[in-house]
C-alpha cells in the first residue's frame, strides 16, 4: 500500500495541539514579538511549565533563576523555543501503544536529537541550523512509533526479526510493504513540518544517495551511530571506522575536534526529563 494512502486510511492519526501549530507558525514570522509568543505560551499550562523548567535547566544553559514566561522567552530565544514547542507537541501527540516503552523511546529520540545539535555546533556545518538539526533527530524514528500504534501486531513481528539480526528497513518492506522512515516522513509532512525535516527523516539511512543529498539526514545518520557508541560506552574513534564514516567525512566532521569535545555528550541526557515531563 502507498504510504500516503495508508495514512489517509488511518482512523486516528496523532495530532499536534492547536496552540503548538499556531506557535510554530508564529516562529516563522521574522517580525514576531516576544510578548505575543509569551502570551500564547501561557494559554497552555503544560507549555508554560516546560518553558520555565527549561529556562532554569543546564540543558539550555540557564545560569540564573527565571520565574516569568516573558523572561524565559527572552533568555531561550526563538530557536530554542521552537525546539521546545515542537518537542512538546510531538511528545503530547502520542499515547503509549500496548507493550511499548514510550518513555525509553523518547529518551533515545531526544539523545539522538541532542547529538544532532552537538554535531552542528562542533563541526564545520555553519550553514545548518542547530535547532532544526535537533528537531530532525527528534523526529527520526517517529514512523516506528506510529506504526506500533496503528499496526502493533505486525510491528512486533518486525521487532522480533530485527532482534534476531535482520536489517530493519528490508524487514519492514517485506512485512509492511513500506518502511517506518517513509511513514515518519509522511507524518512530518502531515504535520506541516518543513521539507528539510521530512527529507531528513526519509533519507537518514542513505543521506548521500538521496535525489538531493540531505545534510540534515546525514546528521541524523551520524548521530544514530554516535548514540550506539554512547550506550555501548565505546570511544568516539570507532565512529571513523564504522559504516557511518563516509557520511561523517562528507559532512566534514573532524575526528580530532569531536574527540576534544566528546565529554560534552555525557551531559546531553542530564535534563531530558525537562522535555519529557
Amino acid at each position: 500500500m502507498h504510504v500516503q494512502k495508508m495514512l489517509e486510511q488511518a482512523h486516528q492519526l496523532p495530532s499536534i495541539p492547536k496552540v503548538v501549530q499556531e506557535l510554530l507558525r508564529d516562529f516563522d514570522d521574522p517580525n514576531v514579538d516576544a510578548g505575543k509568543i509569551a502570551a500564547k505560551l501561557q494559554l497552555d499550562q503544560a507549555l508554560t511549565a516546560k518553558v520555565l523548567r527549561l529556562a532554569n535547566s543546564s540543558f539550555y544553559g540557564g545560569t540564573r533563576k527565571v520565574s516569568s514566561v516573558n523572561d524565559a522567552v527572552v533568555l531561550l530565544g526563538v530557536d530554542s523555543l521552537r525546539t521546545m514547542v515542537a518537542a512538546g507537541g510531538v511528545v503530547a501527540a502520542f499515547k503509549a501503544p500496548e507493550g511499548f516503552d514510550l518513555r525509553a523511546f523518547w529518551r533515545k529520540s531526544f539523545m539522538v536529537a541532542g547529538l544532532c545539535r552537538w554535531l552542528v555546533k562542533r563541526g564545520k556545518l555553519r550553514n545548518l541550523n542547530a535547532e532544526t538539526a535537533f528537531t530532525a533527530g527528534l523526529l527520526h524514528d517517529v514512523g516506528n512509533l506510529l506504526m506500533h500504534a496503528l499496526d502493533g501486531e505486525r510491528m512486533r513481528e518486525v521487532d522480533a526479526a530485527v532482534a534476531a539480526g535482520a536489517p530493519r528497513g528490508d524487514t519492514e518492506q517485506m512485512i509492511l510493504g513500506y518502511t517506518s522512515v517513509e511513514i515518519g516522513g509522511a507524518l512530518a509532512s502531515h504535520w506541516h513540518f518543513p521539507d528539510a525535516l521530512c527529507e531528513a527523516v526519509v533519507n537518514q539511512a542513505a543521506p548521500m544517495a538521496a535525489r538531493v543529498p540531505s545534510e540534515y539526514a546525514g546528521l541524523v545518520h551520524v548521530a544514530r551511530a554516535c548514540h550506539l557508541l554512547v550506550i555501548g560506552k565505546q570511544p568516539l574513534d570507532r565512529l571513523f571506522s564504522s559504516a557511518a564514516a563516509p557520511v561523517a567525512s562528507w559532512l566534514e566532521l573532524e575526528q580530532e575536534t569531536l574527540e576534544e569535545h566528546w565529554d560534552e555528550v555525557a551531559a546531553l541526557g542530564n535534563d531530558m526529563d525537562a522535555l519529557l515531563d
